[in-house]
């Protein structure tokens, strides 16, 4: 038990400590209070049971008042409309005539005339509306015929059947013989309180009134007797909890939000610390001084990666230099080759690394963005760049692209580079003036593979006598396959070569960015 106590917060257990000092106290000052209180109790019951009866004979006295005005009324016409309305003075009140027939003779607003079920005389016949939550009222004088007939509101009545009480605590409802009610007040909650029922036929029978009254059973100086022990405690505990607040709540608060702003602006302030805590006060400077170090750290960090990426970003450039300078020297060794052997290999060569060249620049303009080598730009150049390496004596083949917008890392495209060359190298040279189409399109319902296809006839294995060069054509995209780590499927009767690629999803992409 002491364990579970010691684990508890500070300012809980001053609120126990105190709660249990104050105890023996409360129980004493509610024992007296209440003893003193039972011998009120009878007295207050009767009283509320009184104001009840109070009420129901004031409500009949108001329906006689209202008759009353009918009969005035009825003998006045459209005057004494106008009267009766002014007496009632309460929106929503209305009072209309009626003459034998059932034809309204005046209104104080538009109601529709309906006869009454009973004959009406001079008691007035009273129904409760449950619709328009009202009392309705029929009444006839014995000199004129006829009838008047009054609408009576909820508020006009709650306000004329308002008990003499104090506190107001108190339900009014009246119920007639058809079984409509009307909750004219709804009962408050009182601490400690008791509910006295009482019911009164008012209106001569034709309404019930009940009325439920809530009756303190302890008076002032009782409930404070009674409440004094909660209010030492409450006392007490807010005195607790205040100083708890003041001293280590609030400045831990003001270091949370420090800490919040730290992490989000990397700048560390400490906030001004009020409470006489000197140990709060010296974690915040000691947060102060490893927050200094930490950014100090983070700016050392990121000074080296810039430095890094720079670095990396030079060699890219040197690499993509350094492929050009070959390709140069190639194409300057081709033109003085003294056989036509000899220039097709060093053609050959100059392909393959003008399309690692073209890879290096794609990558290194790709550290720019950081988003993957786009394989529709490079292969619209790779293409353009194998149709313009061909001798002047060869015709050069019709290339149609249909290549969508995906991109790859580094070591795809080099793949997939090195697999074009060969595929479209061999269709122009096995056929020239051949046709070849390249496509680049989605896998559906993979986001992260789209399937490169090369159509042209000069694939087929009958295009062409099958040479040692088809043959080593073959060894050669069948290993290339194999980095790329798919299978290459061919069509040998239609001349296609079809390969899955990976490439980078919106996500991935989104997230290298």
């Amino acid at each position: 038990m002491l364990r579970a106590f010691a684990r508890l917060s500070t300012s809980l257990k001053i609120l126990i400590v105190l709660s249990l000092a104050l105890l023996p106290l409360g129980i004493i000052a509610s024992l007296a209070s209440i003893e003193t209180a039972k011998a009120n109790r009878t007295n207050r019951e009767a009283a509320a049971r009184l104001l009840a009866n109070d009420s129901a004979e004031r409500f009949n006295l108001y329906i006689d008042h209202v008759a009353g005005l009918l009969h005035a009324a009825q003998r006045n016409g459209p005057a004494g409309c106008r009267r009766a309305i002014t007496a009632l003075d309460a929106p929503g009140a209305a009072v209309a005539i009626f003459n034998a027939g059932g034809k309204l003779i005046c209104s104080s607003r538009p109601l529709v005339a309906t006869s009454p079920m009973l004959a009406a005389g001079p008691a007035p016949i009273a129904t409760i509306d449950g619709e328009d939550q009202a009392v309705r009222l029929i009444a006839s004088a014995g000199d004129v015929p006829g009838w008047a007939f009054a609408v009576l509101p909820k508020a006009l009545l709650a306000r004329s059947l308002h008990p003499n009480a104090l506190d107001g605590s108190y339900a009014l409802r009246l119920d007639d013989q058809s079984g409509q009610t009307l909750s004219l007040a709804t009962i408050e909650s009182v601490p400690l309180g008791r509910s006295v029922l009482a019911s009164f036929p008012i209106a001569g029978g034709q309404l019930r009134l009940t009325m439920t009254i809530a009756t303190p059973p302890l008076s002032a100086n009782e409930i404070l007797l009674t409440l004094l022990p909660l209010l030492m405690w409450i006392s007490a505990a807010a005195i607790g909890w205040l100083v708890v607040d003041r001293l280590i709540l609030r400045p831990l608060d003001a270091m949370q939000e420090a800490v919040d702003r730290y992490r989000l602006t990397g700048h560390f302030e400490t906030p001004p610390l009020t409470t006489p805590a000197l140990e709060i006060r010296t974690l915040g400077h000691a947060f102060q001084r490893a927050a200094l170090t930490i950014t100090r750290h983070e700016a050392e960090l990121e000074e080296g990666l810039a430095r890094q990426t720079k670095l990396t970003r030079e060699v890219h450039h040197r690499v993509k230099n350094n492929l050009q300078v070959v390709a140069s020297l190639l194409n300057i060794h081709a033109r003085g080759a003294r056989t036509p052997e000899a220039a097709d290999a060093y053609a050959t060569i100059q392909r393959r690394v003008d399309a690692l060249a073209l890879v290096h620049r794609s990558h290194y303009a790709e550290l720019e963005v950081n988003q993957g080598i786009a394989l529709r730009p490079l292969i619209g150049e790779l293409a353009a760049n194998l149709r313009r390496s061909l001798p002047g004596k060869i015709k050069p083949p019709v290339i149609s692209l249909a290549v969508g917008l995906f991109h790859v890392q580094q070591d795809a495209a080099i793949s997939a580079a090195f697999l074009l060359v060969e595929l479209v190298e061999t269709a122009m040279t096995r056929l020239p003036g051949t046709t070849i189409a390249i496509t680049l399109e989605a896998v559906r319902g993979r986001g992260d593979r789209a399937l490169l296809t090369v159509r042209s006839p000069a694939l087929a294995r009958d295009a062409a006598p099958v040479d040692d060069r088809f043959e080593l054509f073959e060894r050669v995209v069948g290993g290339l396959a194999r980095q790329i780590r798919a299978p290459l499927e061919r069509d040998e009767v239609r001349g296609t070569a079809t390969i899955e690629l990976t490439v980078l999803d919106e996500a991935t992409r989104a997230g290298a960015a």
